[in-house]
């Protein structure tokens, strides 16, 4: 095509605009095509689009059911953003806006850096949201973005993890069972906001919206069995509902199956958090006997855990609980479960079997 435009040296007043106007728009699909390459989703879910010189998001925390905090790499101006609801399944995504979006109207904040984004209406309780919004620098440059987030849970227990199995047993009945991780309310709520998430494989559970009375345990089944009419989460009052491996009508179980990625059976550092203000509630790391110490590589993670003072001891094998590799022995934790202050190896052992 350039040997045929440049064919003609004698070009009139017309071809030369036509010309003109080709080489601009070239020139502005590259500069698209450039801006388009900082457009990415996050592990956090969240999606930007913006120049590499554009403020980048930093943090996004929920404080409460009508307001969320988002932090900038610089400082920013903001406009109102648009609160939509998400489907099952939906991720953030910069094309997604309901019908009938919520406004949120953006207040600078933290010396400029940081935008506080209030609701007209409250995001609802068990339910996915995501924000749009679009902010500035003072050089012009732009970011559009879409934050996931979940409606904000006021009544959010303090939990703690009390036994861990990540062996899977697979027996050929209804006794079969997946990895399970049990997990003890210290407090009445509801379950909705909390995450267990499995480092080395960056498995995330997300517990659904379910209440809970001070001194419940909960069992969390981490891979499904091929027994689903088994698996039955129990999300109601009737605790009967589940039949399979270690379920109890005296425990409320909850099934999940996040596909490929999930819980480690020999070296793995386990957090269970608050999902919109990343609060560390718990944290437990372990690595097998037999190979554990040259295996284990989760000093990053447990160190998050040290830092939030979930966790006491060191960032590496030797702090980390040692298991066997039996598919019967869980880890359970010993003595009273304290709401207060760090877990650490010392709270943990070998159990011959479920203690609870």
């Amino acid at each position: 095509m350039k040997r045929q435009i440049f064919k003609n040296p004698e070009l009139g007043p017309g071809e030369i605009l036509k010309l003109f106007l080709l080489a601009a728009a070239i020139v502005a699909g590259v500069l698209l095509c450039v801006c388009h390459s900082s457009c990415q989703l996050t592990s956090q879910g969240i999606q930007a689009l913006g120049a590499e010189e554009c403020p980048k998001i930093v943090s996004a925390s929920v404080l409460n059911s009508k307001s969320i905090k988002i932090d900038f790499s610089k400082e920013v101006n903001g406009q109102t953003g648009l609160v939509s609801k998400l489907q099952e399944g939906q991720k953030a995504s910069l094309d997604v806006i309901s019908e009938n979006p919520i406004q949120a109207a953006a207040t600078s904040c933290g010396g400029g850096k940081s935008l506080l984004y209030i609701f007209d209406q409250s995001a609802r309780l068990g339910e996915r949201y995501q924000l749009f919004g679009q902010i500035s620098d003072k050089r012009g440059n732009t970011l559009t973005f879409a934050i996931p987030f979940d409606g904000f849970n006021e009544r959010l227990p303090l939990c703690k993890m009390v036994e861990v199995q990540p062996e899977n047993n697979s027996a050929k009945d209804q006794s079969a069972e997946s990895p399970y991780v049990i997990i003890q309310a210290l407090q009445a709520g509801n379950l909705f906001g909390i995450d267990l998430y499995c480092a080395q494989n960056k498995a995330v559970y997300q517990l659904p919206p379910v209440e809970a009375k001070a001194g419940d345990k909960i069992v969390l089944h981490l891979k499904p069995t091929a027994f689903p009419d088994a698996c039955a989460s129990e999300l109601e009052s009737d605790l009967s509902l589940a039949k399979s491996g270690r379920a109890s009508a005296a425990w409320r179980d909850l099934y999940f199956d996040i596909g490929p990625k999930n819980i480690s059976a020999t070296n793995d550092a386990l957090i269970l958090r608050d999902r919109n203000t990343g609060k560390i509630m718990d944290a437990l790391t372990y690595c097998t006997v037999k190979s554990g110490k040259t295996t284990w590589n989760l000093a990053a993670e447990i160190q998050k855990a040290i830092d939030k003072g979930a966790w006491s001891g060191l960032a590496s094998a030797d702090g980390a609980v040692e298991k066997s590799t039996s598919k019967v022995k869980p880890l359970v934790r010993s003595g009273p479960v304290k709401a207060e202050g760090p877990s650490s190896k010392s709270d943990w052992k070998i159990s011959e079997k479920s203690v609870y």
